[in-house]
C-alpha cells in the first residue's frame, strides 16, 4: 500500500479544513500532539475520503510523524555545526514543498526565515575545512625491460635458375609484456574536523559581518510596511527599544499567522505556555493571531528577559533557546555577556543573534549592542 509523501502536512490540512472534533480541541491551543493528529486524521479518512483514497493511502502514524521532523528540529536545537549543514538540502527540499501548497504558508513562512540557519552552517561547513594531510608520494617507478631489436634483414640474393620460392623472413618477436604496476593508494577520505576547523566555523556563524553580508541585499518583508509603525509604538509604551520590532522578521517573516511544530504561533512566536504568561488568552479566540497583542506581549517578554540578564543580546538569546538554558550555560562558563558564552549555545542561538544585530543594522542604522 502506498503511502503518502507529506504525510505530516496531510495530516494538518486534514484537521484544520474538516470539523472532526478531535482536531477542533488541538487547534485550541495550537500544539502538536502527533498520537492525536495521527487518530484524528484515520477517522477523517475513515468517514470522509473516498474508496480510492482509502485503497491506496494511510494515514502516518505518530512515529512516523516524528521520525519526519526530528532531524531539523535537532539540528537547530543540537551544538553541530555540520548537523545544520547536512540538513540544508532536506530542509530546502520541506520549504519547497510547503511553499507548493497555499495552505501550507504559515509553516513555510517559519521555516523560511530558519533556512538562514542552514545556509550559514553549510557555507562555513563548505569554505573551513580541515587541512588535509600532505599525500604520500608514489613508490618508485621500475622502468620497463628494453626491447630487444628485430633481427636484421638478409642480404639479397642473386636470382638463380628456378628454385622452390625462398621461405618468408622472419618476424621479429613480439615486444615484452611492461612490468606489473604497483597498486595506487586509494583516495583519501575527507580529514576529520579538528578543534581548529571547529572553532573557526563557530566563528564564522556567530560573525555580525557574515550576516551583514548575507542579509544585505533582501529587502524587508512585504507585511513589515504596516505593522511595524504600530509594533515601534507599542514596544516604546513598554520601555523596549522600538528597533526591536525587527526580531519579528527573525521568527515569522512578519507573518501574524506563523506556526512552527513545536506549536508556536504567531509575529514573535508564543508557544501556549509563555503566551499566558504574559497576557495572550488561547480561548475563546487564540489572541496570538492578533499582531498588536502578539506584539504587546513580546514587549513584555523582552522587558523582562533584559531585566533578568542585564543587557539585549543576552535578552534574544534566552528569547530562543529559553531561560533556564540560558541561565545555566552562564552559571557553567562564569559568563557575563553573549561573547562569553555564545559558543557553548545551541547552533540556532550562536546565529539568532548575531542575525537580529544584522537586521537592526541594517533597517535602522543602529548598533544592538548600544540599544
Amino acid at each position: 500500500m502506498r503511502r503518502p509523501r507529506r504525510h505530516f502536512w496531510i495530516a494538518l490540512l486534514l484537521i484544520v479544513s474538516l470539523p472532526h472534533p478531535a482536531g477542533i480541541a488541538r487547534l485550541r491551543d495550537y500544539e502538536l500532539d502527533f498520537e492525536q493528529i495521527s487518530q484524528a486524521g484515520q477517522e477523517i479518512m475513515d468517514r470522509f475520503a473516498p474508496a480510492f483514497i482509502k485503497e491506496n493511502y494511510r494515514f502516518a502514524t505518530a512515529d512516523e510523524m516524528r521520525q519526519r521532523m526530528a532531524p531539523i528540529r535537532q539540528a537547530l536545537e543540537g551544538e553541530s555545526i555540520k548537523a545544520l549543514a547536512v540538513m540544508e538540502p532536506q530542509a530546502r527540499a520541506l520549504l519547497t514543498r510547503l511553499r507548493a501548497d497555499p495552505e501550507m504558508e504559515m509553516y513555510a513562512d517559519w521555516l523560511e526565515t530558519r533556512m538562514d540557519f542552514f545556509e550559514v552552517a553549510a557555507e562555513a561547513d563548505r569554505v573551513i575545512r580541515p587541512t588535509p594531510p600532505a599525500p604520500t608520494p608514489p613508490p618508485p617507478r621500475v622502468p620497463p625491460a628494453p626491447t630487444p631489436p628485430p633481427p636484421r634483414p638478409l642480404p639479397p640474393q642473386p636470382t638463380p635458375a628456378p628454385t622452390p620460392a625462398p621461405k618468408p623472413p622472419l618476424q621479429p618477436p613480439p615486444p615484452a609484456p611492461p612490468p606489473p604496476q604497483a597498486p595506487q593508494p586509494p583516495a583519501p577520505s575527507p580529514p576529520a574536523p579538528t578543534p581548529d576547523t571547529v572553532a573557526a566555523q563557530n566563528r564564522y556563524i556567530e560573525s555580525k559581518d557574515v550576516w551583514m553580508r548575507k542579509l544585505a541585499n533582501r529587502p524587508p518583508p512585504a507585511r513589515a510596511a504596516a505593522l511595524v509603525p504600530d509594533l515601534k509604538r507599542i514596544f516604546q509604551a513598554e520601555g523596549v527599544p522600538p528597533q526591536l520590532v525587527w526580531q519579528a522578521e527573525a521568527e515569522s517573516s512578519f507573518n501574524p499567522a506563523a506556526r512552527s511544530p513545536a506549536g508556536a504561533v504567531g509575529l514573535y512566536q508564543f508557544i501556549p505556555a509563555t503566551a499566558q504568561q504574559f497576557g495572550l488568552s488561547l480561548t475563546p479566540q487564540d489572541e496570538r493571531l492578533d499582531a498588536k497583542k502578539n506584539g504587546a506581549a513580546a514587549a513584555k517578554y523582552l522587558k523582562y528577559l533584559h531585566g533578568r540578564f542585564g543587557n539585549w543580546p543576552l535578552a534574544l538569546a534566552a528569547y530562543n533557546c529559553g531561560e533556564g538554558r540560558l541561565s545555566k550555560t552562564l552559571r557553567a562558563h562564569g559568563g557575563k555577556s553573549f561573547a562569553d558564552i555564545q559558543a557553548y549555545l545551541p547552533a540556532e542561538t550562536r546565529m539568532y543573534v548575531p542575525k537580529i544585530a544584522a537586521l537592526i543594522q541594517l533597517r535602522e542604522n543602529a548598533d544592538l549592542e548600544r540599544l
